[in-house]
């Protein structure tokens, strides 16, 4: 079991992808599963001007305080933290951090991480370089393929994918958080 994990918050902890399928339902006039929703799948579809506009509601307070937890998250921050650090690694900018931190502490879980981290100006890997993280649980390939699993080991979320998925190399594709948390070694 690794003492120091990284998790990404959105579509990790608070289920925006569901947040961000029914904006683009809703406002772009397209169906897209929530797995689908992160930024690398998004994008291609919604184009960079539509993404833009979608992030400037989803991820302000009013719609991230109303996102639910993705299924066994909470439970999840709480197993880790019984073994090790836990760290909320995420790609929102510094003032919509507020949201995910005040949303942590709403659920009972802040006290629970030991950080919450922006990456603004930097990467995901090297704040997980920079913080010791063994693992990085994230919902968008991106943030993954460049880690070195023998040194952070990397892990894709997609709750509801049904089908394969290609995923780079080194990379362990996961479909519910008890598979992610058995495969670092903590029994769910």
């Amino acid at each position: 079991m690794p003492h120091c994990v990284g998790v990404d918050y959105d579509g990790i902890l608070a289920d925006t992808n569901l947040m961000k399928a029914r904006w683009i339902r809703e406002d772009f006039g397209r169906d897209m599963p929530a797995w689908q929703c992160d930024r690398s799948s998004r994008v291609p579809v919604i184009g960079a001007e539509h993404n833009e506009a979608m992030a400037n509601v989803v991820y302000e307070k009013e719609w991230s305080m109303q996102a639910s937890p993705v299924a066994g998250a909470l439970d999840a921050v709480n197993a880790l933290s019984m073994c090790g650090k836990v760290y909320v690694v995420s790609a929102r900018l510094a003032h919509r951090m507020a949201f995910a931190r005040k949303w942590l502490e709403q659920r009972g879980v802040a006290r629970l991480v030991n950080g919450i981290l922006s990456f603004a100006g930097s990467d995901k890997k090297a704040l997980c370089t920079q913080y010791g993280l063994q693992v990085l649980s994230d919902d968008d390939a991106r943030h993954l393929e460049d880690l070195r699993p023998e040194r952070i080991r990397p892990f894709l979320l997609k709750p509801g994918l049904q089908d394969e998925l290609d995923v780079p190399a080194g990379v362990a594709l996961c479909r519910t958080r008890d598979e992610v948390l058995s495969k670092i070694g903590l029994s769910p």
